[in-house]
């Protein structure tokens, strides 16, 4: 980039950085929580598993409909639209009834949608010369506002429980002090320049591809899918099966931040990895072989277990961002960029809904979380696959 940069770029980077902030926490940070909600609601593990489940459900079903909302309005408004929809449903998450609960984190997904579908497209527009720096650096600022929500999430309800016990349930006081992170990028919103023209041209020499039945683009999709089925399922039950590994309550939700504390790592190190790993199709191998690791050090070596949430994080984070970049790499105009990127999420989190489920329903089954943990493995080997033709140099 350029030594001197406009005020409005630097106010659009903040923009989008701030709310990537909010595009993964609200959903992992649940997660440390699941045992007390359970206990409070009466849920069994499969029914608990639902609180994950409904936003990936709201992903899939709202990706069309963010696309449609930036040839409506400006991407900038979109995305607008999305904070505050995040800000509702967790509003409603935290009111402490089952059914505002469900209701609130659907909505959460819906906002969700909004920001996973166009960020990326935002990026194409405004910075196509940075494409996988900017694409790491949100991602590494998901990463840590995931981070800021799961490590805070237990010791803020603990305080709850101690000190403000009269002002309702501990784990909906300590889902309510998430909020606070959502309205940082809705305030900023209102002093960000703002284009004269709702959509960005589409260049007259870019093809028109029916991505539904183009091979390169099945392969990302499936790549992203894959990598969204396995992470969501990890984030969803990592502290559940720590504390069943012995770990104590508290020492699993830090233990479940480390994940994405690790997944900071590629929007720090990407440079250095850049230089050392020369392709794309290099960096997703170590991707995948990072994330292959931490599942079975999960699965064998709990011992060890901060470690292997660094490096599960570090792997499943680096495939993300690989696989997010490939959708502005592989791709000719913008127009063909969302298209790809509503296909990703579409069938992405489709797939991905249906994981925390299956796992909890699994462990209710059998009653271990072994098994699940290698279904894991394998899914992580044939992902693995999709990673190395999905990755191909151009």
């Amino acid at each position: 980039m350029p030594t001197y940069i406009r005020r409005d770029t630097l106010l659009l980077l903040a923009f989008i950085m701030l709310l990537a902030l909010c595009l993964r926490g609200p959903v992992v940070g649940i997660a440390p929580l699941i045992e007390r909600i359970e206990h409070d609601l009466s849920l069994s593990s499969s029914a608990s598993g639902l609180l994950t489940t409904l936003p990936l459900l709201s992903f899939a079903f709202f990706a069309p409909v963010a696309t449609w909302l930036a040839r409506r309005w400006q991407i900038e408004t979109a995305l607008l639209i999305g904070a505050v929809c995040i800000l509702i449903g967790m509003t409603l998450r935290s009111l402490g009834m089952l059914p505002s609960l469900y209701l609130g984190v659907f909505l959460i997904g819906a906002g969700i949608a909004v920001g996973n579908v166009l960020l990326p497209i935002l990026l194409k527009r405004d910075f196509a010369q940075h494409i996988i720096q900017l694409t790491a650096l949100y991602v590494l600022m998901m990463n840590v506002g995931g981070a800021l929500m799961t490590g805070t999430a237990m010791p803020i309800a603990l305080f709850s429980e101690q000190h403000l016990s009269a002002m309702g349930q501990s784990w909906s006081l300590s889902l309510a002090s998430q909020m606070l992170l959502v309205l940082v990028p809705v305030v900023l919103w209102f002093w960000l320049p703002k284009p004269k023209s709702s959509s960005s041209p589409t260049p007259a020499t870019a093809p028109h591809i029916n991505l539904w039945r183009s091979p390169l683009a099945w392969l990302i999709t499936l790549f992203i899918a894959l990598d969204s089925v396995i992470n969501y399922i990890v984030n969803a039950w990592l502290p559940t099966i720590y504390i069943d590994q012995g770990i104590a309550p508290v020492t699993a939700g830090i233990y479940h931040s480390y994940v994405q504390v690790g997944g900071a790592l590629p929007g720090l190190l990407l440079p250095f990895l850049q230089r050392v790993l020369k392709s794309n199709r290099q960096l997703s191998v170590a991707a995948c072989a990072c994330t292959l690791a931490g599942l079975f050090g999960i699965a064998e070596f709990s011992a060890w277990a901060a470690y292997w949430s660094l490096l599960f994080g570090f792997g499943i984070t680096l495939g993300f961002v690989i696989g997010i970049a490939l959708i502005s790499l592989r791709t000719d105009s913008i127009k063909q960029a969302a298209a790809l990127s509503g296909m990703a999420q579409l069938v992405g989190y489709t797939l991905a809904a249906m994981g925390p489920v299956a796992m909890g329903g699994l462990h209710d089954w059998l009653g271990q979380w072994q098994t699940g943990l290698y279904a894991l493995i394998a899914l992580c080997i044939i992902w693995s696959v999709l990673g190395w033709y999905a990755s191909k140099e151009a």
